[in-house]
């Protein structure tokens, strides 16, 4: 088991550990608006971002913003969500609410007077802290729910999901605050959608691997007493030879790639090998993703 799988067993199983990653992400996430996106009158994502525009025009606590507009869309979430998963994160968004509560004037501390940085720092961070909530197989609530029924329901990426509904709220602040500051923030939302997902999938990556080769049962037998992977023959017929041959078909994480191709140029060095990404892998050998 290597090391990033020992960090998933500890964080799914160790309570306490698993609450101090999503701790770690809602700060994070806390600095990022209160200290970059807010000093520069731009729009975080999600329910924040809501919650940022009517505090720029009410002037009421954002904390206190983002609690209320948080309640109809947990009741979604209680209906087609992990009781696990919703839990955690009502008290992720009671937490979070009252983190971006207290930590409001931060920005005061942070002198940067830059807009394109606070624009791209305040993305990244934001993304950091999501993605490390979501990796605690949890949310920081808001669009973050519906992002997870949508994924699981009907297989939309959450970075999709989030990067759609942050497009609306720009919209909506573009209209109130002007198209220039709306730009900024779309860099901002660009930013904090990609970073969570590589956060969220970090040491995820699998690759699906054919290889075409006449030395198919050797190579194959390789693989799987070196690497303990599963491999799978598809039959097939040469388009201009009509020669019958079968295709080894396997899928492993991305850093087995190198060793797959090694093992199978060591028996064919003429064999000819296709590497494709993987969105997803369930079953035996690899860590199941929540969302």
């Amino acid at each position: 088991m290597d090391i990033m799988s020992k960090v998933n067993k500890v964080i799914g199983k160790d309570i306490f550990f698993r609450y101090s990653v999503i701790l770690t992400g809602m700060i994070i996430s806390s600095i990022g608006i209160n200290g970059f996106i807010r000093p520069a009158h731009l729009l975080s994502g999600g329910v924040t971002g809501l919650a940022t525009m009517l505090n720029y025009i009410t002037n009421i606590n954002v904390g206190l913003l983002t609690f209320l507009i948080n309640i109809p869309i947990f009741v979604l979430g209680f209906i087609y969500l992990e009781k696990d998963f919703c839990i955690t994160s009502l008290i992720n968004m009671v937490l979070f609410s009252f983190i971006l509560g207290i930590t409001q004037d931060i920005g005061a501390y942070i002198n940067i007077n830059d807009i394109l940085l606070q624009s791209a720092y305040g993305g990244i961070l934001c993304g950091v802290g999501v993605g490390l909530t979501f990796r605690a197989k949890s949310s920081q609530g808001g669009t973050d729910i519906i992002g997870a029924i949508l994924k699981i329901k009907r297989n939309v990426p959450v970075k999709n999901t989030a990067l759609a509904a942050n497009v609306a709220i720009v919209l909506c602040g573009s209209f109130l605050f002007g198209m220039h500051l709306a730009l900024y923030t779309l860099i901002s939302m660009f930013l904090n959608a990609q970073t969570m997902s590589v956060v969220k999938d970090a040491f995820f990556d699998e690759k699906s691997v054919m290889v075409f080769t006449k030395k198919s049962e050797e190579i194959a037998d390789d693989i799987m007493k070196n690497l303990d992977r599963g491999v799978t023959f598809l039959d097939a017929e040469g388009g201009y030879t009509h020669e019958k041959k079968k295709i080894i078909y396997c899928v492993a994480l991305s850093k087995e790639i190198p060793k797959i191709k090694e093992i199978a140029l060591k028996y064919d060095n003429r064999a000819f090998i296709s590497v494709n990404d993987v969105n997803e892998v369930k079953g035996k050998g690899f860590k199941e993703r929540y969302l």
